[in-house]
């Protein structure tokens, strides 16, 4: 194991979460000390791509990457259900437990789909297919409303837009300007308007769903979507992108007076869970950066947390985390999208088309995973 510190490699790292913050902590510590990357699902979800296996057909087989090729006996599959901080083990559904050095929660959020799967659905056979049903029903639809304005909202509207120019697309959001939360700028938020608008997708601004627990989420009877201003728009497929919560079920028992409003572990300036010397909260669950949570940010916390972690096993002082400047890409489709970098600049549909749209990065997680992306997606 190299590129480690004999004191490191003599410890035990548990990772709760395979996220993108759990997996990328994993591949940062795999090769200098023992890890176990604990999650229900067999596979990695790269969500980023999931909103494209909505449209296009055989794509839902390229966002789930197995645990196993990559990991190894290292990967535990299984639901964390309790954590003994004075035993240092977490404790799994089944009655296992699992020791550790070190613990690192990424449990990320749930909500509803597209942006996450059920807990349910932990068999990336079973996933695949709730995909492909959703591309069915998207192509059988005349009318789609999509609920929510940020990044899921937006994208999944730039999506179905551009590769199913014949449907009604009406998006229905709470707040006077489109992805609200974050630093970004007026320009940001206009192109994005302009380029739904030019796309044909109709945009209720400062409406609030009224009848949102009434409606059917899986698209099994046209409905009539109602708001607060008094519209009422007919829909063969509802999409609710609101309502992400932080998932905290692992860890809401042991750590109840280190939560924040929303379920977020608190952290101190080194993302060490309040009180705690062994215990580092990273990715969505984490306090840190809660407003605006992001992949890239995400992957600033696994950078300190893996340092910190060596650092500690060393007994050196720790690093502190800075976040990173402002940054999103944020595809309206394929064929492009508009993206904010650093407090000011703005770029259209020719930078964000190579940064993100085109790919979405999907064969790079992939490689990240150390395993060649399929080429057959039947």
């Amino acid at each position: 194991m190299g590129g480690s510190s004999s004191n490191l490699r003599d410890k035990h790292v548990v990772i709760v979460g395979g996220g993108y913050a759990g997996t990328a902590m994993a591949n940062d510590l795999k090769e200098k000390c023992k890890i176990t990357l604990i999650d229900p699902k067999d596979s990695f979800h790269h969500t980023i791509g999931g909103l494209r296996a909505l449209v296009e057909d055989g794509y839902s087989n390229l966002i789930f990457i197995p645990y196993a090729p990559t990991y190894g006996e290292s990967f535990q599959q299984g639901k964390v259900v309790s954590i003994d901080t004075t035993a240092k083990k977490v404790v799994l559904e089944t009655g296992d437990e699992i020791s550790y050095d070190y613990l690192v929660l990424a449990t990320g959020t749930t909500g509803h789909f597209p942006a996450k799967l059920e807990f349910s659905v932990t068999d990336s056979s079973k996933a695949i297919e709730t995909y492909n049903s959703y591309f069915d029903k998207i192509n059988a639809a005349k009318d789609i409303v999509i609920i929510g304005g940020g990044p899921v909202g937006v994208e999944l509207a730039g999506e179905i837009s551009t590769d199913k120019k014949d449907k009604k697309i009406t998006l229905i959001h709470s707040r006077s300007a489109l992805i609200n939360n974050g630093n970004f700028t007026d320009k940001f938020k206009k192109r994005l308007r302009k380029g739904l608008q030019a796309k044909g997708v109709e945009i209720l601004f400062e409406h609030k769903v009224s009848n949102l627990a009434e409606l059917p989420k899986d698209g099994s009877a046209r409905c009539t979507v109602k708001t607060d201003k008094g519209s009422q728009v007919e829909a063969d497929l509802v999409f609710v992108c609101i309502g992400l919560k932080t998932n905290s079920s692992a860890y809401s028992e042991a750590f109840s007076g280190k939560l924040d409003e929303i379920g977020c572990l608190k952290v101190d300036e080194f993302l060490r869970v309040e009180g705690c010397t062994d215990v580092f909260a990273i990715g969505d669950c984490s306090s840190v950066d809660s407003q605006a949570k992001m992949a890239y940010k995400a992957n600033r916390h696994v950078e300190v947390v893996a340092k910190n972690i060596q650092l500690h096993a060393d007994k050196k002082r720790l690093e502190a985390y800075k976040p990173p400047f402002t940054a999103i890409c944020v595809p309206l489709g394929r064929t492009g999208g508009v993206a904010q970098i650093g407090n000011s600049f703005v770029a259209g549909n020719a930078i964000t088309k190579i940064a993100k749209a085109k790919g979405l990065f999907t064969e790079s997680y992939w490689s990240n995973q150390g395993q060649k992306m399929p080429t057959n997606r039947l």
